[in-house]
């Protein structure tokens, strides 16, 4: 393999993993963060009208934490604080954030602080607290709880780990209040308000941008749309960018990643290629090793593939 393709594999295969891009463009509504404050003398204010569905356009690194921005159509944009973490000052570096990047790719890794029954564990604490509620006792009843408990929220972690739960899935977000809206398997729709004790527990770390950080993240995990019910003043991009130098669109994130994949994918295919080659040689087939050896070349040219030089700008960027 040519030298000048190691560096880059490398390089590109760490940054895929926490990759800066979207790969799709869905409608969202957003959530406002209580505290944030734009800190400019004037700016122009558009209403939000009620029930908008408005898509993510971009994400941010910040001194105040990662935040993301969603955009309504003809109108503007708004931010939602993902993390108050300082570690996201110049990098996008705590869980939360790298966990959202990833699944604004389409990889949802299922980490701790996401665990992929977070909505099935919020559908049952529902079910306990409110045990009159639609199919609450039906909920209930599929759970098998260890002897001597009488409620999941009793239970501790490895108790958890062995209890079977409902399988939901989320049809709709809706913030500004948060309500949930799912599916309960074999049981059908239900919608609920997940209470801040019941965040708390299916929480990591809970802390004030944790029910944003959930709210938004089982969206993109669902592909969910979400709703807004009430009126939120929306920013110019020029503001966006003047207040978060560090933003980055979808669109630039997007076409970033597209070449990142395309280099990954390359470079395990000269893996794949190279081992195989070592194989046909060492058996002695010179003319299969002609044959992998001729197709190695080729990719390996790496013609129609940007070098680390041109794109190092664009990733130290965001790194």
């Amino acid at each position: 393999m040519k030298a000048r393709c190691l560096v880059p594999f490398i390089k590109l295969l760490f940054w895929s993993i926490t990759p800066r891009v979207s790969c799709f463009q869905r409608s969202f509504s957003l959530c406002p963060s209580e505290n944030f404050q734009w800190g400019l003398g004037s700016h122009r204010e558009a209403s939000l009208t009620q029930c908008r569905r408005i898509s993510i356009a971009g994400v941010s690194v910040s001194p105040q934490g990662f935040w993301a921005f969603l955009r309504i159509p003809d109108e503007g944009y708004w931010p939602l604080q993902i993390t108050h973490n300082t570690e996201d000052a110049y990098s996008s570096t705590s869980a939360e954030s790298l966990t959202l990047l990833q699944l604004i790719s389409g990889v949802d890794m299922a980490g701790a602080v996401l665990p992929p029954d977070i909505l099935a564990k919020l559908v049952v604490l529902h079910a306990e607290s409110q045990p009159t509620a639609l199919h609450s006792q039906d909920i209930l009843k599929l759970l098998k709880l260890p002897e001597g408990v009488d409620n999941y929220s009793e239970t501790n972690q490895w108790q958890r780990s062995r209890v079977t739960l409902p399988q939901a899935t989320l049809d709709e977000l809706t913030l500004h209040p948060l309500r949930l809206d799912v599916t309960v398997k074999g049981l059908g729709p239900l919608s609920f308000v997940p209470s801040e004790p019941h965040l708390k527990q299916v929480c990591w770390s809970y802390d004030e941008a944790s029910r944003d950080f959930i709210s938004l993240a089982l969206a993109l995990r669902y592909k969910a749309p979400i709703i807004l019910q009430e009126e939120l003043p929306s920013k110019t991009i020029e503001e966006v960018e003047n207040r978060f130098p560090m933003y980055s669109s979808v669109e630039k994130l997007q076409s970033t990643s597209a070449r990142v994949t395309k280099n990954i994918e390359r470079g395990f295919e000269i893996h794949k290629l190279s081992g195989a080659l070592r194989l046909a040689i060492e058996k002695g087939d010179t003319a299969a090793a002609a044959k992998i050896q001729q197709v190695l070349d080729k990719l390996e040219s790496m013609d129609d593939l940007p070098t680390l030089e041109e794109d190092e700008s664009e990733l130290d960027e965001m790194e």
